[in-house]
């Protein structure tokens, strides 16, 4: 008799399971993939991997370079294709000022400057003890790839010409030396870098509004960009403990 009664339940049960499973994928499927933070130790594992005398490579090492510490979008970088480069949207050699052991990198237009009502000036600063100096990977850039002022300020040679590195350019070397060194390249886009650097910025204690200034975010959204350790989180929840009556 009870075994009677036992098997409905377990039919219950099952269906039960099956709803539920089937509304955590639906849900699942509402949720944002955001691409995981490029690291400074990731930067420098790149590094080793990367050619500093070949011209795309170093090219797209300054690009990383430019991304990560400017926290820059795309948009501001690259053009989406060869054809499509925009003088006045994506960075140009002549739009990085190179003032002694600084660099002001102007941008006339971003995702919140549409109608040129500011310009926006973001400093990098050389770091001569370090693998990671944006300064020395651009003047690398240039020294083997002269342009002229106005032309885009990430070309690669192409048939006895120079060409703009595009955003697919970007996204396929992002993803080649992230498998050279031994992380999934699934897990990383051309974003990694403006997640990456803003993270990096508040792991070195730079004040919120200044990483909102720097970024170029319009409000605290950058918040979304920022990626916690577990031990970090942990903190957190220690401080809270404290402080519990």
């Amino acid at each position: 008799m009870h075994l009677m009664l036992d098997k409905p339940f377990v039919h219950l049960d099952e269906f039960s399971v099956k709803l539920l499973l089937k509304g955590i994928a639906r849900e699942k499927q509402h949720l944002p993939k955001q691409a995981l933070a490029i690291t400074v130790d990731m930067l420098l594992d790149i590094n080793r991997v990367i050619n500093h005398d070949d011209p795309k490579q170093c090219t797209i090492w300054c690009l990383f370079l430019f991304a990560f510490f400017l926290m820059a979008r795309k948009s501001n970088l690259v053009p989406d294709s060869k054809m499509s480069f925009d003088i006045d949207k994506q960075l140009t050699r002549n739009k990085v000022i190179l003032e002694g052991n600084i660099a002001i990198v102007i941008f006339n237009w971003s995702k919140t400057i549409q109608m040129g009502n500011r310009i926006l000036k973001i400093p990098l600063i050389e770091n001569t003890s370090s693998a990671l100096c944006p300064l020395r990977a651009y003047r690398n850039m240039c020294k083997l790839i002269p342009a002229a002022g106005d032309s885009p300020a990430f070309l690669f040679p192409s048939k006895h010409k120079l060409v703009p590195v595009t955003y697919t350019d970007f996204q396929r070397y992002i993803k080649e030396f992230i498998s050279k060194i031994g992380r999934n390249p699934r897990l990383f886009s051309t974003h990694s870098f403006r997640r990456g650097g803003a993270t990096f910025a508040f792991e070195s204690k730079v004040p919120a509004e200044l990483i909102q200034v720097h970024g170029d975010w319009a409000s605290d959204a950058y918040k979304l960009y920022l990626q916690f350790s577990l031990s970090e989180k942990v903190s957190v929840a220690k401080a809270m403990t404290k402080f519990i009556p």
